[in-house]
């Protein structure tokens, strides 16, 4: 252990750097809530639309809508707020309308003006699904109070109410000629409904469907309805007779979309086995595979005029294809998916994050926001990063296992510690940089030697899901677990020195203070506790929080606390004991926080898929509480 003797850093103070007119991204600048300098990273694709002139793509994320141009793949603009909604979204066929669902409404939204033209209040619950009819007068909205409901999009009427889903209605497909409406349900019910959009009868019912349904889509001549499947198979049904007609089969897993080319030749099908498939019809026969994406393929569009497939995948790209060819024309990147970690360099020149699209970790320049480089080399969700307290190193965990050591200059990959049975989500250096710390889902403590990459001791720990921090002094590791508690050990003995109990929930988030007497905790409970080192004795209990607190961490002077919870930002004062200051922008739970070394700036990752880094200097706290008494 006597690489574990300091663990103190050499904090250079930087001033907090503005952004120029010529900062690299400027996308990163637009819509961003109050006290936020950028945000990097687009958010979790949704959905994909093309706009009726085939010139733009909207993009549904998690933040937002982006607007893209189709020819250059430039970003355009970025539509947020409640207004634009949460789940999804449909164009009026003469381009003019978007309807955007939002909770239990449905929003109608003029294009051109951008303004709210109709809001469509019925459903009891969350609205899953919208569709317009053929002609754009009426907009069929699915929800979870399994009713599919039939608006006027000029008076925003309630043309009639369809009822008989047994569970929720999340998809709709309305015939080309716009007297037929299908929809399917969720979770056991793999049922296709066939209604009458004038009376609102429900025609027929297709129970034949062997797995749970994920897209419904009508054939440019009405005769067919065509179901992807969860087992990998579409089945095409002859829509009068309610009989199966053929099934198409060939992907190794479930098939997330299909859609019918404009002249209804070529069905194509995008699956979780991270293809796409253009069968050709009526026939049937596979013409080709594209391949491509690193994940799961989850949607995928026809342009208006039929000549370009537009596809997204869990590796948050959205790619475009020729659709005759099967040529990759273009490739738009910048979405990201759950962001777990977020890190500052030891100067606070650069930062790092791992987005988890790509299984790659971009290094950011804190001024320019500019991409320096990206470490190349995980194989699944990197779901850690930590820079040494030298600056020379990155340490970053995945999901499968291996943690891998970088060479923060070169990007260079320096050593792959293998030994942890699943992920490790926690790291931790020592203060010389020499031995790296880290918490595995294995329920093990590793400690590894840096440079020769060696096991150096493996400790079996009894909680899942370890939380770990080394105290700045390095003569305490403290882990908290699943079992409500923090298990203080001597680094010195390996002994354990203290238990500090008090939470009623896992604790998912331990951090020292700069001077190494105070411990802050976080937890499931919604608190944050704060704990004496040497006594184990609890300072103090912050205000509970809305929701169970994901990550904590100390100001560099010790007298401030940040914490992450559902979609907000807590800035406490060590002093009074209360929550001073509420950042909100995150769309969802906020995974990591992390001050720059001089306090000025914060960083912090949501599931949503972005990093913001904020502004700090309007937020500084007085005088820290509770000093250690000599």
């Amino acid at each position: 252990m006597k690489n574990l003797r300091l663990f103190s850093f050499l904090i250079i103070s930087v001033s907090l750097l503005s952004f120029s007119k010529t900062f690299a991204q400027q996308y990163t600048r637009w819509k961003l809530p109050e006290g936020a300098i950028a945000r990097f990273g687009k958010g979790r694709i949704k959905a994909l639309a093309y706009f009726s002139d085939g010139a733009r793509l909207a993009v549904k994320s998690t933040i937002g809508i982006w607007i893209y141009d189709v020819r250059t793949g430039e970003e355009l603009d970025l539509l947020t707020g409640d207004m634009w909604g949460d789940r999804a979204m449909a164009f009026s066929p003469d381009g003019k309308t978007v309807a955007v669902t939002s909770g239990s409404i449905v929003r109608l939204i003029d294009l051109h003006t951008m303004n709210e033209k109709d809001v469509l209040a019925g459903h009891k619950f969350q609205v899953y699904a919208v569709a317009f009819n053929p002609s754009g007068e009426i907009l069929a909205s699915g929800g979870n109070d399994n009713t599919v409901r039939l608006w006027n999009t000029d008076t925003g009427e309630l043309l009639r109410v369809l009822t008989g889903h047994i569970g929720y209605a999340q998809l709709l497909a309305y015939a080309p000629n716009g007297k037929m409406l299908a929809s399917a349900g969720s979770g056991k019910d793999n049922t296709l409904y066939l209604w009458d959009t004038h009376t609102g009868k429900l025609l027929r019912t297709i129970t034949e469907h062997p797995s749970r349904i994920s897209s419904i889509t009508y054939s440019p001549d009405g005769l067919t309805l065509a179901s992807a499947s969860w087992n990998g198979e579409i089945h095409l049904w002859d829509v009068h007779t309610g009989k199966r007609k053929q099934i198409l089969a060939g992907h190794t897993r479930g098939v997330a979309a299909a859609v019918y080319a404009p002249d209804g030749k070529t069905l194509v099908s995008a699956s979780i086995d991270k293809t796409i498939r253009l069968w050709e019809m009526p026939s049937g026969n596979l013409q080709k595979t594209l391949t491509g994406h690193l994940s799961a393929v989850r949607g995928v569009i026809y342009s208006p005029d039929g000549s370009t497939l537009v596809s997204r995948g869990d590796d948050e790209t959205i790619r475009f294809w020729d659709a005759d060819t099967g040529k990759l024309l273009k490739t738009i990147t910048g979405h990201t998916f759950l962001v777990r970690s977020v890190a500052f360099s030891p100067e606070g020149r650069t930062f790092a994050s791992s987005e988890m699209a790509d299984y790659t970790i971009p290094l950011r320049d804190t001024q320019t926001g500019e991409l320096l480089k990206t470490l190349v080399g995980h194989t699944d969700y990197v779901g850690s990063v930590i820079y040494s307290p030298d600056g020379t190193t990155l340490a970053s965990g995945s999901w499968n296992g291996p943690i891998r050591v970088w060479n923060v200059q070169t990007g260079e990959l320096l050593k792959t510690l293998i030994g942890h049975e699943r992920g490790a989500p926690s790291l931790a250096y020592s203060s010389d940089s020499t031995t790296l710390v880290s918490a595995g889902w294995d329920r093990t403590i590793r400690l590894w030697d840096v440079q020769t990459g060696q096991l150096l001791k493996a400790t079996q720990v009894s909680g899942a899901n370890s939380r770990i921090s080394l105290s700045p002094d390095g003569n305490t590791l403290a882990v908290g677990t699943d079992e409500h508690v923090i298990r203080l050990w001597d680094t010195h003995t390996g002994k354990i020195k203290a238990t500090l109990k008090g939470h009623t929930r896992p604790v998912t988030s331990v951090a020292f203070s700069p001077n190494s007497y105070l411990l802050a905790s976080g937890s499931g409970d919604k608190t944050i506790r704060l704990w004496h080192v040497d006594t184990g004795e609890r300072l103090l209990t912050f205000p509970e929080q809305l929701s169970g607190v994901r990550t904590i961490a100390f100001s560099p002077d010790g007298q401030t606390i940040v914490s992450g919870t559902s979609a907000e930002i807590y800035i406490s004062d060590l002093t009074t004991g209360k929550h001073t200051r509420t950042l909100t922008g995150h769309a969802d739970r906020v995974q990591s926080v992390a001050f720059s070394p001089d306090g000025k700036m914060l960083i912090s990752g949501g599931i949503e898929g972005t990093v913001m880094l904020w502004d700090l200097t309007q937020f500084r706290a007085e005088n820290l509480k509770f000093q250690k008494t000599k």
